[in-house]
């Protein structure tokens, strides 16, 4: 290389100069050029990072074919000329001896070094040969990245329907559950009498083989602010709290509710309007009442 390298010059150079594929003498040149080029800066800085990876690059990736000619038409270059190098200086030596050389003599001569050697620099265009290529070497890991996240994203979406099918198997469960509880063999149906002006209806199912209660009833007004319904077991001794609820807008209930109790000591059922939170024993007369048979 001259002084004064051109910026296509030093901008070929950059690629071996990351690599530390240069002699003293060209590094410097290339230096001084990159010292003074910021475009050229930015393209070393990231030439140096990609190189401080290629160790960790799993498969190796072709070159591109330009790529690869520029290299090798470089390194060939470089060795055709320190080749002609040593033959001066051989044909130098030749002239200086007194005469021509016997056929048993042995001529020992090695060729100046500048910089790396002639095999060190072609044993270099081999490794060069077979590293990656700067841009291939960059997409495969856009593309590693996006597969990764491909991967995660179908994962979550399978987390996601997993999730949905539990739900709906558990929701499934429930109803079955409902069911058993409205129709088994076991299930004492008690109708709601009400004295309410609007009339609501209603009929406990208590399935006594799983200590299982469900209030169905309709038409059931809303309570006043700070008012609950309240559902009382009623038994000769006690009035057993069984939970509070609110109506639906259109009136409809159901609750439910789990609570043991022997299958003769069930009085009544009831409900009654009380405040919000429920209370420890009934404050108002029901509106709602079933008697057990």
């Amino acid at each position: 290389m001259t002084d004064g390298m051109t910026h296509e010059a030093a901008s070929e150079a950059l690629e071996a100069l990351a690599l530390d594929a240069l002699d003293a003498s060209e590094r410097a040149e290339v230096l001084a050029h990159v010292a003074g080029c910021a475009e050229c800066q930015r393209e070393l800085a990231a030439l140096e990072r990609t190189s401080n990876e290629l160790a960790l690059a799993a498969a190796p990736l072709a070159m591109a074919p330009a790529q690869r000619d520029r290299i090798r038409a470089r390194l060939l270059a470089r060795a055709g000329a320190e080749r002609a190098v040593a033959e001066r200086a051989f044909a130098e030596q030749r002239a200086e001896s007194s005469g021509p050389a016997r056929p048993s003599e042995v001529v020992t001569l090695r060729a100046p070094r500048r910089g790396m050697g002639t095999s060190a620099w072609m044993a270099m265009a081999a490794g060069l040969v077979a590293i990656v290529g700067m841009g291939g070497y960059m997409s495969a890991r856009r593309e590693r990245d996006a597969l990764r996240a491909s991967l995660q994203a179908a994962q979550a979406e399978r987390g996601v329907r997993l999730a949905a099918v539990d739900s709906l198997r558990a929701t499934l469960e429930d109803k079955d559950r409902m069911i058993a509880n409205l129709t088994g063999a076991q299930v004492a149906v008690m109708t709601m009498a009400s004295q309410s002006p609007t009339s609501p209806t209603g009929r406990m199912f208590w399935d006594q083989a799983h200590n299982a209660w469900t209030l169905v009833a309709h038409r059931v007004p809303m309570p006043k602010s700070g008012r609950t319904y309240q559902l009382w077991l009623v038994t000769p001794t006690a009035k057993i709290n069984a939970g509070t609820f609110m109506p639906k807008p259109d009136g409809e209930v159901m609750v439910r509710a789990t609570m043991a109790m022997p299958t003769d000591s069930l009085a009544a059922v009831a409900v009654t309007d009380e405040p919000m939170g429920g209370s420890a024993q009934p404050t108002t007369a029901p509106m709602m009442v079933a008697t057990a048979r």
